[in-house]
C-alpha cells in the first residue's frame, strides 16, 4: 500500500498526523513555518486523503503499523511526531510499539484514555448516520460542531475548507475509523512510563475531550510540556494557531537540545 505524504525542509525529521475526517492539508502553514528548520513530513493516514486503505481489517495498530513502515522505507529510524486527535491515538500507538523510533511525541486535542462507554454509543450513531445519510452530510455537520462556538464565525472560511477536504473521504473509511477509535486501548499506562517529552495541548471548550478528561491525563505525564488554551475548541491549530505554532517550534526545540 501506498501512504501520500508532503514532505519539505532538511534536518531533524518532524512527522504531523492529521485527525480523523481530515488529511495532511491542515498542517498546511505548519510545515511551511516548521520546514524552515526541520524536514517535515505530513502523511494522509491509510484511507485518507490520496493514501491507499489498509488491505486488511483496520485497528489503530495496524494503522501504527503501516505509519512505521512508511517511515522505515523513508529512512527515518529517529523522529518527533506530534498527532491532532485520531492522530494523536496513533501517536501513542507508535511510541508503545516501536520506542526507538520517537524521541518526543505530542499530542494536539487527543487522549490516552479509551472511549467511555457513552463516547462509544456516540460513535455508533454517527457510524449509522454515515451510512444512512452518507459522508457529506456527516461532515457538513460534524465540522463546525469541533470549533467553539463563540468563534465558529470567524473561522467559517477554514470550516468549508475542512468540510470541502472531508466530503472526498470514503463512507467506508469513515466508519472503519469510527469503529477503530470505540474499540482503542487505554494508554494510559504509556503515559506513566513514557520519559521522553511529551507535548500536550487541550482546548478548554473542548466538547471532544472534556476540560476534565486532558486534566486528568496530565497527572500520568513525567515530563510534559503543556499549553491549555482558552476559549477553545477541537481545533487548536486553526483556533489559536499563532499559539499553537510556537508552543510546538519551543518543544521541537528543547527536545533536539
Amino acid at each position: 500500500m501506498t501512504i501520500h505524504y508532503e514532505e519539505s525542509g532538511k534536518g531533524y525529521p518532524v512527522i504531523l498526523i492529521h485527525g480523523y475526517g481530515e488529511t495532511h492539508h491542515i498542517w498546511a502553514t505548519y510545515q511551511e513555518r516548521l520546514s524552515t528548520k526541520y524536514r517535515v513530513l505530513t502523511p494522509d493516514l491509510p484511507g485518507f486523503g490520496q493514501s491507499d486503505p489498509l488491505p486488511y481489517d483496520l485497528s489503530l495498530d495496524m494503522v501504527a503499523n503501516s505509519i512505521y513502515d512508511w517511515l522505515k522505507k523513508k529512512n527515518i529510524s529517529e523522529c518527533i511526531i506530534i498527532g491532532h486527535s485520531l492522530g494523536g491515538y496513533v501517536t501513542l500507538e507508535i511510541a508503545k510499539k516501536f520506542p526507538n523510533i520517537i524521541s518526543g511525541i505530542g499530542l494536539l486535542h487527543s487522549s490516552a484514555f479509551s472511549d467511555s462507554d457513552e463516547k462509544k454509543i456516540g460513535r455508533e450513531k454517527s457510524i449509522e448516520f454515515i451510512q444512512k445519510h452518507g459522508v457529506e452530510k456527516f461532515i457538513e455537520s460534524f465540522v463546525p460542531m469541533l470549533f467553539n462556538e463563540n468563534t465558529r464565525d470567524q473561522h467559517q472560511k477554514t470550516i468549508q475548507m475542512l468540510i470541502e477536504e472531508g466530503k472526498k473521504i470514503p463512507e467506508k473509511t469513515m466508519t472503519d475509523y469510527m469503529l477503530a477509535m470505540r474499540d482503542r486501548s487505554d494508554n494510559i499506562d504509556l503515559l506513566k512510563e513514557f520519559e521522553k517529552p511529551l507535548l500536550f495541548i487541550f482546548g478548554e471548550e473542548d466538547s471532544s475531550i472534556p476540560l476534565a478528561k486532558s486534566k486528568e491525563q496530565i497527572k500520568y505525564m513525567q515530563h510534559p510540556y503543556l499549553k491549555s488554551l482558552p476559549e477553545t475548541g477541537h481545533m487548536g491549530m486553526f483556533e489559536k494557531e499563532e499559539e499553537v505554532y510556537s508552543t510546538i517550534a519551543k518543544f521541537i526545540e528543547v527536545t533536539l537540545k
